[in-house]
């Protein structure tokens, strides 16, 4: 058990600030080789830009992970510094009283691909009880489950919502992603959606949604995506309120792409839009 001494808790500090400066170097190592290829051409300025979303969504986690952690689990961010190696497993032993792997992480290190999803869940259902929501998802993700002819869409958008009709009396949101069962041209299908590839959400007829830009794919910011062809990314701007089911991470959208592919389950009457509809 650490001791809660001066002198350890002046060291947890220390060790708290070298873990954030850790993460931060490393996550600004990756953005000097976005904007390298930027600047050679290689990548477009989105495609910058969203390295840049990406860097501060993560280095924001990593800040709420690390100072939450120094409250309740400090022996975790110890654990970490071991993992990083700001720290010796000797020095982890005098001062927990135990070998490192005897003591769980935090995961202050880990990649930030999953690190969402609590919040992603809280966002989607605030935003179910408001109306059907589109949800934007990278469909080439493995652990996606949609009909094949949309597994290389980068930006698949599907319609979810407790009051269609018909309804789709499967919708799940749980701690894995969203599922249901969704109707194609006719014929359902059970889709499942991993958060890790859900990266934006709207409620249908609003004008402002909420983007993920750490989960956006590089090719949706670039525009650069395969078939079938899909928009740029929406553009992001300030975070939206906590009221609205915000977590961290989360930027408000200024609009929704303005040529996605999105399939529903249930037929709707025409109307003017900038969403594709595919049957």
């Amino acid at each position: 058990m650490l001791e809660r001494d001066p002198k350890t808790l002046a060291r947890l500090q220390t060790v708290v600030t070298a873990l954030i400066e850790h993460r931060v170097s490393t996550s600004l190592a990756e953005l000097e080789k976005a904007i390298a290829r930027w600047r050679s051409g290689a990548h477009s300025a989105l495609a910058a830009h969203g390295a840049v979303l990406r860097h501060a969504a993560r280095c924001e986690r990593t800040v709420e992970r690390v100072t939450a952690a120094a409250g309740d689990r400090p022996e975790g961010i110890l654990r970490d510094a071991v993992d990083a190696g700001l720290m010796t497993a000797e020095e982890f032993v005098e001062l927990v009283g135990k070998a490192p792997a005897e003591i769980p992480s935090i995961d202050a290190l880990q990649d930030e691909d999953d690190a969402s999803a609590p919040d992603k869940r809280k966002t989607l259902e605030a935003l179910l009880q408001r109306g059907p929501v589109l949800v934007h998802v990278d469909a080439r993700r493995s652990e996606v489950a949609v009909p094949t002819r949309f597994r290389a869409d980068a930006s698949l958008v599907l319609r979810f919502g407790y009051t269609l009709a018909p309804p789709i009396a499967d919708l799940t949101v749980d701690e894995n992603g969203i599922g249901g069962t969704l109707t194609f041209s006719g014929s359902p299908f059970r889709v499942v959606l991993p958060w890790t590839a859900v990266y934006a959400a709207m409620v249908e007829g609003e004008q402002r949604g909420t983007v993920w830009p750490e989960d956006v794919p590089e090719d949706v910011l670039s525009g650069s995506g395969g078939e079938p062809a899909t928009s740029s990314m929406p553009q992001t701007n300030t975070p939206i309120a906590a009221g609205a089911g915000a977590g961290a991470g989360l930027t408000s959208l200024a609009s929704a792409p303005s040529t996605p592919t999105i399939v529903e389950d249930e037929p709707r009457a025409k109307r003017g839009s900038h969403l594709k509809l595919v049957e």
